[in-house]
């Protein structure tokens, strides 16, 4: 299966978040409000006039996924130019790590494709900023959603850059 196939069978955000837990969907409204883009993030996804489409493998059970795939949804909201679908980790593994020629397959593994379903650019896992950090210390920090921040840069940087 290609991008655009995968895209296909995915599912919706919501749900991909009615597959999770009580807890685990509960923690979505709460990543949900501590997701704060600032006016000029605001201003440029607002304003970008191309189609995207992000293709997220992730579960419901994993954290970093609860709180990735909740900025990239949040970003979707602000541009009717952007989709997002969910497969499911066995898919991504299955398709998506042959198509990426990765050796390692984690979770979220985030595509931001074209209008054409060419890669432009991928999130994995975490933010990069958490990635060069201890994370057993700034652990309870990144959980708590304080680094959402640094996601929305890192994705917003992939679509803007482009």
């Amino acid at each position: 299966m290609n991008f655009k196939e995968l895209f296909e069978v995915g599912v919706n955000f919501d749900t991909f978040v009615g597959t999770g837990s009580k807890s685990e969907r509960d923690r979505i409204p709460k990543n949900y409000s501590r997701v704060i883009f600032s006016e000029e993030f605001i201003k440029s996804i607002r304003n970008y006039d191309k189609k995207i489409n992000f293709l997220i493998s992730a579960e419901m059970w994993c954290f970093d996924a609860q709180l990735n795939s909740t900025v990239v949804k949040k970003i979707c909201e602000l541009n009717s130019n952007f989709d997002l679908k969910v497969i499911t980790k066995g898919r991504g593994e299955k398709f998506v790590k042959p198509l990426l020629e990765i050796d390692n397959f984690k979770i979220p593994t985030i595509l931001v494709l074209d209008e054409n379903f060419e890669l432009l650019g991928m999130f994995i896992e975490k933010p990069e900023t958490v990635k060069l950090e201890n994370f057993e210390d700034i652990k309870m920090d990144y959980l708590k959603g304080a680094y959402l921040k640094d996601t929305a840069s890192q994705i917003g940087n992939i679509i803007l850059n482009r």
